[in-house]
């Protein structure tokens, strides 16, 4: 058998790496610890992550809670949610999609990438509008004080967060030509970034960026400056598993683990609200 050789030069090689890497004597419980160890580099997996872009830093805090806890490695991926979907359906090697909307997710299901039974709510997003230096009370109409050349959003056509956005401004009563100028970028977190660069007088922002930044150290704020909209526009933000990754345990301990306390908590502590039914559990 041709491939006996190699699998037992392999073995030994991944024994005498655990027992390097971790200093264990070749005493029985050293090599009983080894094998262990070694048991879990066999069934150990690698998944692929698309989140949206308000979501990559809470992933990247996911990924590395849940690789100090399990075999398993990941990779996010982020960007708007309308880039990485069109990615996906032209075959990018997504595992796992995270976007901040529901009915992109719904789009890979009907393109037959993803099952029904494999999508899921897994938080609530915050759309607030910041405007730094404008005395509170206000509303988003008192934008039209602004050149709309001054005030930021996520591009409507590729980020949930946009589209919300935009939807508002619309609903508010602000004049067409106005909003035919307002500036445009490629995702929510670069709206925060924009206003806190005072590039732009006022943005509209993720909770979950502004989180993030102040967790960060590079942002001290005052919360009368954000208007918070989670009344008139809560971010539902629905994950699919694709087909593809249906036999990926890592991918599968992606989903099942965003559910469970410890995740959750840690989504709280980011800046996102938790779906009714799973607050629930």
């Amino acid at each position: 058998m041709k491939w006996a050789l190699p699998k037992v030069s392999l073995i030994r090689r991944a024994v005498f790496l655990l027992y390097a890497r971790h200093d264990f004597s070749f005493t029985r419980s050293g090599l009983f610890l080894g094998l262990l160890l070694f048991c879990n580099l066999l069934h150990s997996a690698e998944a692929t992550i698309a989140v949206a872009a308000n979501f990559r830093e809470t992933a990247q805090a996911i990924a590395q809670r849940l690789e100090s806890t399990s075999p398993h490695r990941f990779t996010i991926i982020s960007g708007s949610t309308g880039k990485l979907v069109s990615q996906a359906l032209y075959g990018a090697p997504f595992d796992v999609v995270m976007a901040a909307d529901q009915a992109r997710p719904l789009k890979l299901i009907d393109e037959g990438l993803a099952a029904m039974n494999a999508r899921r709510t897994y938080a609530l997003g915050e759309l607030g509008l910041w405007w730094p230096g404008k005395a509170p009370p206000f509303g988003i109409i008192d934008l039209h004080e602004l050149s709309p050349q001054s005030v930021c959003l996520a591009n409507p056509a590729l980020a949930p967060y946009g589209a919300a956005a935009w939807s508002l401004m619309e609903q508010s009563g602000l004049n067409v030509e106005w909003l035919a100028g307002v500036v445009r970028v490629d995702n929510v977190n670069l709206v925060a970034g924009m206003v806190a660069q005072k590039q732009s007088r006022a943005g509209f922002v993720a909770r979950a960026s502004i989180t993030g930044m102040m967790r960060k150290g590079d942002l001290a704020l005052d919360d009368q400056s954000i208007l918070w909209l989670s009344s008139e526009a809560a971010i539902q933000q629905d994950l699919v598993l694709m087909k593809r990754a249906e036999d990926n345990p890592a991918a599968q301990w992606w989903v099942e683990q965003l559910f469970e306390a410890p995740i959750q908590d840690l989504l709280k502590s980011h800046g996102y609200q938790l779906p009714k039914e799973e607050q629930s559990q």
